[in-house]
């Protein structure tokens, strides 16, 4: 944001008591209204990202609760076998996804004639099948509830957007703004500013430039 048009009426007004002529006195105003659609039109596109950022990071859980909750229902209702011969990894990876509390359900739910599914190191991952499609419909609000969690509490990361940079923008437009606004005071009264008036033009001078 450029300084040296401010910082140039700045000088003139401080070094002139004559009457302004009215175009200056528009041209701040026009300046003044700038300013302000800028700030506007910013707000709303900082508004316009935060809301995209929040449906995809919902949007992101939605799916995966639904990746997850049927990879469940595969384990808990067939025998997977996605390659020839079943694989250890599988058993373990596929585990490893649903974590200990829905893996919990999953193994009291898995249908009767479900074989046993072994980790590499022969260690029991997927249990036999003991249970019916009965049994199976009465747990699924508890799977359901269970797999939500788990991708809630994986979801819970700080967000990566940062919207600092609209914040700055709004910060040094309202420094500018109250710039024009005093120096347009000034003008309109056709006075000399006062010592405390400089002062604080100088510090929204200085704010500007961080």
């Amino acid at each position: 944001m450029r300084m040296w048009p401010i910082a140039g009426i700045l000088t003139l007004v401080l070094l002139s008591a004559c009457t302004t002529p009215p175009e200056i006195k528009q041209a701040l105003a026009t300046k003044d209204q700038a300013y302000a659609d800028n700030e506007r039109l910013m707000q709303q596109y900082r508004e316009l990202v935060s809301r995209i950022t929040t449906r995809h990071q919902l949007w992101y859980r939605h799916i995966q609760t639904r990746l997850k909750l049927n990879l469940a229902l595969e384990w808990a209702t067939t025998n997977p076998r996605r390659i020839e011969v079943a694989d250890p990894e599988l058993a373990l990876d596929d585990a490893a996804l649903l974590g200990p509390e829905v893996m919990a359900v999953v193994n009291d739910i898995r249908l009767k004639s479900l074989p046993e599914r072994k980790g590499p190191n022969g260690q029991p991952v997927f249990l036999a099948g003991t249970g019916d499609m009965s049994h199976l419909i009465q747990s699924l609000p508890e799977l359901i509830t269970r797999v939500e969690r788990l991708v809630a509490q994986s979801s819970q990361k700080p967000s990566s957007l940062d919207l600092s940079a609209f914040d700055r923008y709004r910060t040094n437009v309202q420094a500018l703004r109250r710039i024009n606004g005093m120096i347009k005071h000034y003008l309109d009264v056709d006075v000399t500013l006062d010592r405390g008036e400089v002062q604080s033009l100088a510090e929204s001078l200085q704010q500007v430039r961080r």
